[in-house]
């Protein structure tokens, strides 16, 4: 496969930026400030483009954008890739020039403490308006759902060579590596990429973990994993599986049985217009069996991590959506069957888009449990 590139278009971008000054102008403030660090936080991608490095604040007007960047030496890629933003350096001037002479201003993340105290000091109101800001998110344009699909195919790139490297005798770390060789070489970028790997027999987890351990692949183990990878920063797809070294033992058979049922029936209840709980109870067969889960049943993801969430009724916690599934919602339904002493579990899903009349696939790995 070759390198795969995409950028989104003045007119997304534009959409993006009115749509977030909307929200401002709801709460009497037309500045919006957007904060981002270690490579962490939506909202500066989301308004510019550009991915957060070390620290990223970006200022919004109807007047334009300005995105103060640290260090220098990051600002060059910045200012090449950050959608019509005015990129400057971190330096003693910014903290004045975010906040200027407005006495209402709406912020997005965290604000770091230097930025509240100033605020206070000069008497200026700052009003989160990220819980209303997330409601833009989950909707995605057509522009979106082409990040989402590119996002997926370099993450099917990536769970091809991690289960191709589940050989006896490898780490977790080779998995990993193999995993995020394969996507990188076609243009992909980490988002996450976690894996468990367990003897069938003796078991002692039920989901994989954020981080290598150093645990062995051996004859009889079963692996699985949770992966993502994007194209376009903050949209990735999202692929689990579970393999097995050898063949299945009843447990395990049994539990992606019970999970291959829930998936089908909760991607069969999935059109626009229906409450994002009825999800749960297609998904009973999981408490009917004798069994729970750990992870979400399903989740909302590509820019951020959205509604609707919802979690089996067994699981602690629990959380019951309160949305209307909707057409361009990109949503990740992924039971994650396990014992309910949580000693044993599978992988299992996919990120699919909401239609009206059901839902497309984005991934194209078969979701059958793989046998090496």
């Amino acid at each position: 496969m070759s390198v795969m590139e995409f950028s989104f278009s003045a007119a997304e971008f534009e959409r993006r930026r009115v749509a977030t000054l909307a929200l401002a102008s709801d709460i009497g403030a037309s500045v919006v400030l957007a904060f981002g660090e270690n490579r962490s936080g939506v909202h500066v991608p989301y308004l510019t483009g550009w991915s957060v490095t070390r620290l990223a604040y970006v200022r919004l007007t109807a007047d334009g954008c300005t995105m103060w960047v640290q260090f220098h030496n990051h600002t060059p890629n910045a200012r090449r890739l950050a959608y019509r933003t005015d990129v400057r350096d971190v330096d003693d001037s910014m903290i004045p020039a975010m906040l200027g002479t407005a006495k209402t201003i709406a912020t997005l993340g965290q604000v770091p403490y230097p930025i509240r105290q100033a605020a206070r000091d000069a008497g200026i109101e700052l009003v989160a308006i990220d819980g209303k800001h997330n409601g833009l998110r989950i909707i995605k344009s057509t522009e979106e759902v082409e990040a989402l699909r590119l996002g997926a195919l370099a993450s099917d790139v990536g769970a091809r060579a991690l289960i191709d490297a589940c050989k006896p005798g490898a780490t977790d770390w080779d998995l990993l590596a193999a995993a995020r060789s394969a996507y990188t070489r076609v243009g992909g970028r980490d988002h996450i990429c976690y894996i468990c790997v367990t003897d069938m027999n003796n078991p002692d987890r039920d989901v994989p973990s954020q981080v290598p351990e150093g645990r062995v692949v051996n004859q009889g183990s079963v692996i699985t994993f949770e992966l993502s990878a994007s194209i376009s920063p903050e949209y990735p797809g999202q692929i689990l599986r579970t393999v097995t070294i050898g063949a299945p033992t009843d447990d395990y058979a049994r539990l992606h049985d019970v999970a291959m049922t829930a998936r089908s029936s909760v991607r069969a209840a999935m059109r626009s217009g229906v409450p994002a709980a009825d999800l749960i109870g297609a998904a009973s067969c999981i408490e009917e069996s004798g069994f729970t889960t750990t992870d979400d049943l399903f989740h909302g993801l590509g820019m951020g991590y959205l509604e609707p969430i919802g979690t089996s009724p067994s699981r602690i916690p629990p959380h019951v959506p309160t949305t209307v599934l909707a057409s361009g919602m990109s949503i990740v339904v992924q039971p994650n069957v396990t014992f309910t002493n949580h000693g044993a579990g599978v992988q299992v899903g996919e990120m699919v888009i909401v239609t009206d009349e059901g839902i497309t696939d984005i991934h194209e790995i078969p979701a059958e449990m793989v046998q090496r």
